[in-house]
């Protein structure tokens, strides 16, 4: 593979060395200390543990969500390391991203209005989750406007090559 100066492969191979620690303290959090934290919050609050159980699956379908996406995010860098990103293949990699985000988003702002509506959390958690869920749905509205920009630039690039 011979790069050139777009492709930057030095910030390419740190971004794919931040991603896999990323993929490695994402793991940890999933098996070790979600578990963990629920187990301790069901003990401290009794009248709550009953939620242990589905809060827990809900934090690790929030977790398999950025999982997912940071894999699609690496997908994304193989083929700009490639200089194929302006591909079919790279819509299918930011659609992934998207629907993770969207996913994500949905999970925070389904924890969010339980919460608020069965008054059972800090008011720490409830900022915490509003602040989520405003974030979840700006990176949404930008990556489809990234997706936008993809395929104006990729349209440009196929009448360049039409051209040439």
């Amino acid at each position: 593979m011979t790069s050139t100066p777009q492709t930057h492969p030095t910030a390419i191979r740190t971004l794919k060395a931040l991603m896999a620690l990323l993929l490695a303290i994402a793991a940890a959090i999933q098996i070790w200390l979600l578990p963990a934290i629920s187990a301790d919050f069901a003990a401290n609050a009794p009248e709550f543990a009953y939620l242990r159980i589905p809060y827990l699956i809900v934090c690790e379908l929030l977790m398999i969500g950025f999982d997912i996406a940071l894999i699609a995010i690496w997908r994304l860098l193989s083929l700009a390391a490639s200089s194929s990103v302006f591909s079919d293949a790279a819509f299918r990699w930011v659609g992934l991203i998207i629907g993770c985000i969207g996913f994500d988003t949905a999970l925070a702002i389904g924890l969010l209005v339980h919460n608020l509506i069965a008054s059972l959390s800090p008011p720490i958690l409830v900022i915490a989750l509003t602040i989520l869920a405003i974030v979840g749905m700006a990176l949404t509205l930008l990556m489809i406007v990234m997706r936008g920009l993809l395929a104006a630039a990729t349209a440009q690039r196929e009448e360049l090559e039409a051209v040439i």
